[in-house]
């Protein structure tokens, strides 16, 4: 695909205009250093983007910088604290443009992430099982309009990868964001797997 800036597009985001799925494959992890790698995929398996989890002993709390293919950065999705009271992540283009956030609800019944715009309007919620009961195995989370009446994507946790679909002519900010939800969700799952697995191991 021709690459070249299209007006009203962030730079590195073009790809996302003809694209209506994405694969979220983690390349493998190191327990030291800079932390864990992913592939972003297209429907055909292509990398479209890579991906780094950043972990910095005095930086944000949760660090992911998404990359296309000549490694030119092109988002930035930082959570700066780990407040009890509220879990969000702020999604950045290139160049440090906020493009919107994505806040995590605490709920023990349900999993409920709100995609918000740069003025904390909603344009998403990210609805599906709750992570006390479901972070093993596959899982299904729906993508619903901000009235909460229509289904308008999927993200799925399948054979140990994500996929996020969602209509071709959204608005590719807003296919960004839920990409940037895509990780914040993944991250969430993966911090709880390892909870559990570190409770059991102490039992």
């Amino acid at each position: 695909m021709d690459t070249t800036q299209i007006k009203a597009v962030p730079i590195g985001l073009e790809y996302l205009l003809q694209l209506n799925q994405l694969a979220v494959r983690e390349k493998f992890s190191v327990s030291q250093g800079w932390g864990r790698m992913f592939d972003v995929l297209d429907a055909v398996g292509q990398r479209v983007y890579q991906a780094r989890h950043e972990y910095q002993c005095c930086g944000p709390v949760y660090n992911v910088k998404i990359m296309d293919n000549g490694e030119r950065e092109v988002l930035d999705i930082i959570q700066e604290c780990a407040c009890t009271c509220t879990r969000q992540v702020h999604v950045h283009s290139f160049g440090g443009n906020l493009l919107g956030n994505v806040k995590l609800h605490l709920n023990s019944f349900v999993t409920h992430l709100s995609v918000m715009d740069p003025s904390n309007n909603v344009v998403l919620h990210i609805v599906g099982p709750s992570f006390q009961t479901n972070i093993f195995g596959n899982c299904s989370f729906e993508v619903k309009s901000p009235d909460e009446q229509h289904v308008v994507g999927m993200l799925k946790n399948e054979n140990e990868q994500f996929l996020v679909s969602f209509p071709l002519d959204l608005d590719v900010t807003v296919k960004a964001l839920l990409l940037g939800g895509c990780f914040f969700l993944e991250s969430c799952i993966y911090s709880q797997r390892r909870h559990v697995a570190t409770r059991r191991s102490n039992d």
